[in-house]
């Protein structure tokens, strides 16, 4: 962002100095070096929006892209850190934006008050890999294109934390615990292949675990410990280039040319598999598709199966089937990543998602540490985006929904909360579009939860069919409160205890919303 009145104390440095305080670590993460800060990330970003609200520093161009898919360093990202993910999701002119890494919810609060401060909209999801133990017999890929059985799967929209001793919380805990002794041994695999070329050098696991702030290891850690580590130890690319040829064999040049093709080639070459450094993953790696579902279910999610789009791979050959199949297993909705596809593939994906009312969700992943935009080509479609902001706005009324009304998209059966699947995707959407001032949401958490979804049936009734880009709610809703009383729900529908009723019902939902 750049400044916009120079003649202000606050020089281009300082500003500078802010925004790279937004990814440094702090005390109580792995990753902290000791180092006291001015001030904390959150502080800082607090800090940068301030400068923008004086008029010091100019907004970003609001481009109202959506992403709900993008990684932190809470599992392994070009961000480093949530908030510095959520700043550069704002500075991109998003309007939605999404947090998902793998095997934790760790970042969510921070990126939930970063996104707050910034007035950026957070969704709140999660991702875990899963087995099909049949597929894996007959050869058949999912959505991962080298193992077949091993299914990516998101939660979408985690509205609370998993109750302790829970047999979600004990499945989660072991499959960390398991990616975590992989790690290790891989670790010192690496280690041993260092001592053989240069019996100087060694890989110590904890090396390993301090670049990640909370212990959610990766192989992609163990590429970036040894990257550094030669880096460190090897000043003059002559001398790298040498040791990496002992080490690993022949390579191209270009791959030294930068931190994320250096490390990619030390993970293609040692770590995956067929590399000296491999391990295996344990079985208790990869649950069931079922234990899955379940944990994004006690999340409180809406469980996504991410289309792969490209390859096309057994499974995701026949999207009609496989659709079907993901409902067997109370999966109602699909994610892409855009740029992975070719327009003609994406199109198909939303054709079929369409055609069985599933939402579909849209993200960049950023699981590496190679920059780049946050809004792909796809994403800013404008025959996608509309798609893709629907499925946006679902998720964000999923965690409005749940929160006021105690009623998120799917329910604690796995089934739909809302049987008719194109009234759930356009209420669930509508209900994320809604601009809410805080004595109205105040006076919603009171009214009860049956009142509060009166009340938001009667605001769909009347503006959603339009799909506005947004509703602002006036505190005129109020007033609303001595008539709920005469109102009933059936199969999600109003019902109006006589004519005057409806009437004066109808009279003030339309007084009491704004389209923006």
């Amino acid at each position: 962002m750049e400044m916009a009145k120079e003649e202000h104390d606050v020089s281009p440095e300082t500003v500078k100095k802010m925004v790279s305080l937004l990814g440094e670590p702090e005390k109580g993460e792995l990753t902290y070096d000791g180092k006291e800060r001015p001030l904390s990330r959150l502080d800082a970003l607090r800090k940068l929006k301030h400068l923008e609200e004086m008029g010091i520093l100019k907004p970003p161009e609001k481009l109202l892209g959506v992403n709900l898919h993008i990684h932190t360093n809470e599992s392994f990202s070009v961000f480093n850190s949530p908030t510095e993910a959520a700043w550069k999701g704002y500075a991109a002119g998003l309007e939605v934006l999404g947090i998902n890494d793998h095997y934790t919810i760790a970042g969510h609060r921070e990126f939930g008050e970063a996104c707050r401060i910034l007035g950026l909209k957070a969704t709140f999801n999660i991702e875990a890999m899963a087995m099909s133990e049949g597929a894996k017999r007959n050869g058949e890929r999912y959505n991962d294109p080298k193992n077949p059985g091993r299914t990516y799967l998101c939660g979408k929209g985690v509205v609370q934390d998993l109750e302790p001793g829970s047999s979600s919380g004990k499945i989660l805990g072991e499959m960390r615990a398991a990616f975590r002794r992989r790690c290790e041994e891989m670790a010192e695999k690496v280690s041993a292949l260092l001592k053989e070329v240069d019996p100087s050098l060694s890989l110590a696991f904890h090396d390993v675990l301090k670049l990640t702030p909370h212990g959610n290891v990766t192989e992609r850690h163990i590429a970036q410990a040894l990257t550094k580590l030669v880096k460190h130890r090897f000043a003059r690319p002559k001398d790298r280039k040498a040791f990496l040829t002992r080490l690993i064999g022949s390579f191209d040049q270009e791959d030294l040319s930068s931190g994320d093709r250096f490390q990619d080639l030390i993970r293609n070459r040692l770590l995956k598999a067929g590399g000296p450094a491999y391990v295996e993953e344990p079985p208790e790696a990869f649950p069931s598709i079922q234990r899955i579902v379940q944990l994004f279910r006690d999340y409180g999610a809406i469980p996504s199966y991410p289309v792969l789009g490209n390859p096309v791979t057994e499974k995701e050959n026949d999207l009609d089937s496989l659709f079907d199949e993901m409902e067997g297993y109370g999966i109602y909705a699909v994610e892409v990543i855009p740029k992975r596809n070719m327009r003609k593939r994406l199109q198909e994906i939303l054709s079929v998602a369409e055609k069985h009312g599933f939402p579909v969700f849209n993200g960049t992943e950023h699981n590496t540490k190679t920059p780049e935009p946050l809004l792909d080509r796809f994403s800013r479609d404008p025959m996608f985006m509309p798609v893709f902001e629907r499925g946006a706005f679902l998720v964000l009324g999923h965690q409005f929904l749940s929160r006021y009304v105690g009623r998120g998209y799917v329910n604690r059966s796995g089934e739909l909360a809302v049987k008719d699947r194109r009234f759930g995707v356009s209420f669930f959407a509508f209900a994320g579009r809604l601009s809410w001032p805080e004595e109205v949401l105040e006076w919603l958490s009171q009214t009860g939860k049956s009142d509060a979804l009166k009340v938001l049936l009667g605001l769909h009734s009347l503006f959603g069919r339009e799909e506005p880009r947004g509703l602002r709610i006036k505190p005129y809703l109020k007033t609303l409160n001595r008539l709920l009383g005469k109102i009933q729900i059936e199969d999600d529908r109003l019902l109006f205890a006589d004519e005057d009723a409806e009437i004066d019902f109808v009279n003030r939902v339309k007084k009491s919303g704004t389209v923006a």
